[in-house]
């Protein structure tokens, strides 16, 4: 009967985690009591190593985040806070005409950094973006178009910085890690006394902009600098940030379409006429330029690849698709013969990988490249004979 029931036991199933973080710490109070305790913990043995492995490793986890947390709040104590940030001021021995031209344009720059840090659901966006609009038009008007120009380079830098910290994101920490991660980033900007790029902290202004109003913002300020003639300078810094176009890859489709959008306005004013006239016919600049075009090929041409159908509708119309095909065919044939090789594989590459669209489909301009190569090469070999 004895072994029976032992028998019986062990086909027990396991209790839950309390009865047996009860049964580890509670003491026997009788002989027949200690013999079950002792047929318990040697039944589940396997169980309770798994589930005691598995609380083990959360404490750690715990204890380990809490370890991060104490250092760098400590030391965010210890760390000095940084001096506030004053607007730059006039240098004594500046004329008064250079004095308030350089006044307008650090004034024309505080507006439109608080226009790229206010979220849109701030009430005070839009003041504030018509704000930077009236004196913009105004500065047109007065023919000052150098103000609006070094400003809005300016802004477009500083939302381009911006947006690119924003599509990093943030990895797969372990719960409430990245906050102390964050905090000791904080302080360790505050202990190399960063007090001038305070202004363009994530954290103003409640939180800062989402990373889709921030690529909204950087096509309203390159609208703009089309306008008074400095579109060259968007596509120098945008076509530069190729780190940027390789997020993109992964990006949110919603940051897809307006990075796409973006992409689509600055590659067909880099195919413009005002473009080829702002090198001024200089040699040096002609080869500014076809470093330009081709930094812009490089950097976000995969993404017109792979990104041009949106959320739930194409992001451009059938016209507009032939159009920018076009374009891009335009500034392929522009570049040198090695760099259109380049091109022309790279877009080979993205436009294969990519099974969800068709476009931009450049097996013209790839033919046709090709047939010239053939041709050279025939030529190579009647001159080697």
């Amino acid at each position: 009967m004895e072994t029976q029931q032992r028998v019986q036991q062990f086909r027990t199933p396991m209790d839950s985690l309390s009865s047996l973080a009860s049964s580890f710490f509670s003491l026997p109070s009788s002989p027949s009591s200690a013999q079950q305790g002792s047929t318990f913990l040697l039944l589940p043995l396997p169980l309770a190593a798994a589930r005691a492995l598995s609380v083990l490793r959360r404490l750690l986890l715990l204890a380990t985040h809490a370890f991060i947390a104490l250092v760098f709040m400590l030391l965010s104590v210890l760390a000095p806070n940084p001096p506030p940030t004053l607007p730059p001021r006039a240098e004594p021995g500046s004329s008064p005409e250079s004095s308030r031209t350089c006044a307008a344009g650090r004034a024309l720059g505080h507006v439109l950094a608080v226009a790229c840090r206010l979220p849109v659901s701030s009430r005070k966006y839009d003041l504030v973006r018509g704000l930077a609009e009236r004196l913009l038009d105004d500065n047109l008007r007065a023919e000052a178009a150098a103000v609006n120009r070094a400003a809005l380079a300016a802004a477009f830098a500083r939302a381009l910085r911006r947006l690119e910290r924003a599509a990093a994101g943030g990895g797969h920490w372990w719960p409430g890690t990245e906050r102390a991660v964050r905090a000791g980033v904080r302080w360790l900007r505050r202990s190399a006394s960063l007090a001038a790029s305070s202004m363009e902290d994530e954290e103003g202004f409640g939180g800062g902009p989402a990373a889709e109003k921030l690529a909204a913002e950087l096509l309203w300020i390159g609208t703009k600098m089309a306008e008074c003639g400095a579109a060259r300078d968007a596509v120098a810094q945008f076509g530069a940030a190729a780190r940027l176009g390789c997020r993109a890859m992964v990006a949110e489709p919603t940051l897809q379409v307006s990075l796409l959008q973006l992409a689509v306005f600055l590659f067909k004013y880099a195919n413009s006429s005002e473009f080829e006239q702002s090198t001024g016919g200089k040699a040096a600049d002609k080869g500014a330029a076809a470093e330009q075009r081709m930094a812009m090929l490089r950097s976000w041409l995969p993404l017109l690849c792979r990104g041009s159908n949106g959320t739930d509708a194409p992001v451009l119309s059938s016209r507009e698709r032939s159009e920018m095909v076009g374009v891009l065919e335009d500034l392929i044939d522009k570049l040198s013969w090695e760099q259109q090789e380049e091109i022309l594989a790279l877009w080979l590459h993205h436009f294969a990988s990519c099974p969800d669209t068709d476009w931009p489909n450049l097996e013209t301009c790839f033919t046709r490249w090709y047939t010239k190569s053939r041709r050279l090469l025939a030529q190579c070999d009647l001159l080697a004979e």
